[in-house]
């Protein structure tokens, strides 16, 4: 039979406990490196002992690093058989194995963490640099939370993450296995079903680059997106190209989709915020007809709710606001390429509005409510709208207006297309809204819709100021530039070579046509147009003279 140098499970248990404490704490640790590698590496328990063990994972034959702690200083030590489960409860084993994920976890935020006492954070950092070196603790946690027990799996995933993290902060290079796990699950999804693994990881990764303190923001994102630049785009069309109506188990689906919903927010926040340029980062801008596509799907509502106010996050750049609260400028500096995604984004949203996205948007079902959507036996269930999807749409297709206006030129396509949109939600939202609609204030909808909601409300009227300042300025200067050709012709023409024989004419046609553009120019001017006959009158005189 073999052996390895083991404790008791209690003992075990008993020193990851002190071992804990005093990380939480952030006090600083005397004794050697290697007596607190003993019981951090998850090979100190063998495989058997998990409660549901992977089938993939390589049985770990004893502790790659043998040195013996110290008896004295941490726990007696025995020699007893590899597999404890013969002297333990298996139930103990599971909760060894959270207590070392959790305390690998304590330490890394501690070193991370600008609060803890620089003796201790060194301690802990060459702690963990050799518990990187001495075991593969990266794929021992790849299998361990691909592990059918929820916790465990959830706590591997959040330590493997930090453990990355910590990598990329320290300049270490990542091991080659984990991100060939990675790429070989993305590519594979829909028939490879550990892609989620690999979101929820790089998902985890990226919130801790948010949350950092550190100057170096962009270059550690930068070095982190390289591997995974290509991969992201075939899973991200290898995802919203399924078919929901023909898959049998739809849970799965709509787990992917939440979980790269994440993650795509995640990027497209990184790229406002940080400034990276990556093709995971622009993806839905480049490909937008695929999430909009989402919104038509039979799924549940609070999956296209996700969704539609996922893009209208994106169309107001609010994207991510929330994880750099306090760290990112009130004001974001222009970006031309950023408005350039943008405005490919809105035209996206407007075609799919043409092609007839609100006739197939359902809003029916129960509206989400605080503390949520069932109610009490002895009420009574008012049928009603959700009216979250309403207030998203709603700002969705004005936003996307207004943007698409500010590369507008002509005054004449933009009041069509206003005509088009505006008539199509409206029509959308009129069976909703109770009362209905009355023709008193033809911005009356804007309240009704948005009355519950003053952030959306703001930038619903926000939009539609922009929508309207664009329409009057634009016709105007159009006004202006045919009265302002008129003008100019008639004080001096003969500056004008050639135009001797076409002034007059075309200055009387431009005037009797836009009388109501000179209008509007007077009164700007202050100038009436008494003035100009004068000067008309004397050029005709001289013409006729010469």
């Amino acid at each position: 039979m073999r052996y390895i140098l083991a404790v008791p499970m209690k003992a075990f248990f008993d020193v990851l406990e002190q071992l804990y404490r005093k990380v939480l704490l952030g006090a600083t640790l005397e004794n050697e490196n290697h007596d607190y590698i003993f019981y951090l590496n998850p090979s100190s328990l063998d495989q058997d002992c998990s409660t549901a063990p992977s089938s993939e994972c390589p049985d770990p034959h004893g502790v790659q690093d043998k040195h013996q702690p110290s008896s004295a200083n941490l726990a007696t030590i025995s020699v007893v058989p590899v597999c404890l489960k013969k002297h333990s409860p298996i139930c103990s084993a599971r909760e060894v194995m959270l207590l070392q994920l959790t305390v690998i976890k304590v330490m890394i935020t501690r070193i991370l963490s600008v609060e803890t006492d620089f003796r201790a954070k060194e301690k802990y950092r060459d702690i963990i640099k050799i518990l990187l070196k001495s075991s593969d603790i990266d794929s021992k946690l790849t299998c361990m939370f691909q592990n059918s027990d929820k916790l465990l799996s959830h706590m591997a995933a959040k330590c493997l993450a930090l453990l990355l993290y910590f990598q990329l902060r320290e300049k270490i290079t990542f091991s080659n296995s984990w991100i060939a796990f990675c790429q070989k699950n993305l590519s594979e999804y829909p028939e490879n079903e550990k892609a989620v693994y690999c979101l929820w990881t790089l998902t985890v990764i990226i919130k801790e680059i948010f949350k950092d303190t550190c100057s170096q923001k962009t270059e550690i994102l930068k070095q982190f997106l390289t591997p995974f630049d290509t991969i992201f785009e075939v899973f991200y069309s290898s995802l919203f190209s399924q078919h929901f109506e023909s898959c049998q188990d739809t849970s799965k689906i709509i787990n992917s989709l939440i979980c790269s919903l994440e993650l795509l927010e995640l990027l497209i926040a990184s790229r406002i915020h940080l400034k990276l340029h990556f093709t995971c980062q622009r993806i839905l801008f480049l490909k937008p007809s695929c999430v909009l596509d989402i919104i038509t799907w039979p799924v549940q509502a609070f999956v296209k709710r996700k969704f539609i106010i996922f893009i209208k996050k994106c169309l107001l750049w609010k994207v991510g606001e929330d994880l750099f609260r306090g760290s990112s400028p009130v004001v974001m500096p222009p970006d031309q390429h950023l408005d350039v995604d943008i405005l490919a984004l809105a035209d996206a949203v407007l075609r799919a509005v043409d092609l007839g996205l609100l006739r197939t948007l359902s809003v029916h079902g129960k509206p989400p409510c605080f503390g949520g959507d069932e109610i009490q036996p002895t009420c009574e269930h008012v049928p009603g709208p959700d009216h979250v999807i309403l207030r998203a749409a709603s700002l969705l297709i004005i936003k996307s207006v207004e943007i698409k206006f500010q590369s507008c030129a002509s005054a004449h396509e933009m009041k069509v297309d206003l005509q088009s949109f505006m008539c199509e939600l409206l029509t959308f939202l009129k069976p909703h809204l109770q009362p209905s609609l009355q023709s008193h204030n033809p911005c009356e909808w804007i309240s009704k819709v948005f009355i519950e909601q003053d952030d959306d409300m703001l930038e619903a009227a926000k939009a539609s100021l922009g929508i309207y300042l664009k329409l009057t300025r634009r016709g105007f200067q159009q006004c202006l530039a045919y009265s302002s050709l008129t003008v100019s012709s008639l004080i001096s023409p003969a500056r004008v070579p050639g135009w001797g024989n076409l002034i007059g004419p075309l200055g009387s046609q431009i005037h009797v046509e836009n009388s109501h553009c000179s209008q509007k120019h007077e009164a700007l001017t202050g100038q009436s147009r008494s003035r100009a006959h004068p000067w008309r009158r004397t050029w005709k005189e001289r013409k006729e003279t010469t």
